[in-house]
């Protein structure tokens, strides 16, 4: 699973978190990646849903939108119901970080990424940078025999150029449903009017092709007493660890 969470935005945001926790426990997955997540007075969201949830939770501080307050810093959290062997930091630019957990599945490992790449339109050649660093990381760890995922938003639609270089590496998780897919929709009020990445899909799953999906679907659009619990919906996909 993997939300954009849209850290304390809003006039709402205790009560978005509430419908958050709901959304992820009804899904019950095993793995879920959160950008725009909250730190704050030495808590983090991350861990909070992880205590709340029963999962381990990690937390990595990155680029991403400035919160009002000076004392909230946002970036990324992973969740996992398995014990991490390992959690790693990747710089992919000067301020945007992949984060890494690792588990192990058999005799080989498993790791599941989470990241966020620029969101600003002119952004093309970072965006491109960054989602090559990342692809070199998912090579170099398959290059051990490891599987891969990377769960996160990578503010691009599926056919934005930046994305090529992941796709190279990894399939696209998602599977073509009666919705259009559209994870930051004009549909959703926390949406501000004439977003160039309005109504496309932005937020990913990719695994690599031994990991076949079963199937793919959106959440959170409702479940805050009839409103969205963030400004993106959340991506779930039945991915088979082997």
């Amino acid at each position: 699973m993997t939300w954009n969470v849209w850290g304390r935005f809003g006039d709402r945001w205790l009560r978005r978190e509430r419908a958050i926790a709901r959304t992820v426990r009804a899904q019950r997955p095993d793995f879920v990646a959160l950008q725009e997540t909250w730190r704050s007075d030495g808590r983090t969201q991350a861990r909070l849903l992880g205590f709340e949830l029963g999962m381990t939770p990690v937390f990595a501080q990155s680029r991403m939108p400035t919160d009002p307050d000076p004392d909230v810093h946002l970036g990324l959290g992973i969740l996992s119901r398995f014990p991490l062997r390992a959690i790693e930091q990747h710089k992919l630019s000067a301020d945007t970080v992949a984060l890494r957990a690792e588990v192990r599945v058999g005799v080989h490992s498993l790791h599941f990424i989470t990241s966020c790449l620029d969101w600003e339109e002119n952004h093309e050649r970072e965006r491109l940078a960054q989602a090559e660093s990342l692809a070199a990381l998912v090579s170099e760890l398959r290059a051990h025999g490891d599987e891969v995922v990377v769960a996160g938003d990578l503010n691009t639609p599926p056919d934005g150029p930046e994305l090529e270089p992941l796709f190279a590496v990894l399939a696209d998780c998602w599977r073509a449903q009666r919705y259009d897919g559209a994870t930051y929709s004009s549909r959703n009020p926390y949406l501000g009017h004439g977003e160039w990445l309005q109504d496309r899909r932005i937020d990913y799953i990719l695994a690599d092709d031994g990991l076949t999906s079963r199937g793919s679907r959106l959440v959170g659009f409702d479940e805050d007493h009839g409103c969205p619990p963030s400004h993106h919906y959340a991506v779930v996909a039945d991915v088979p660890i082997t």
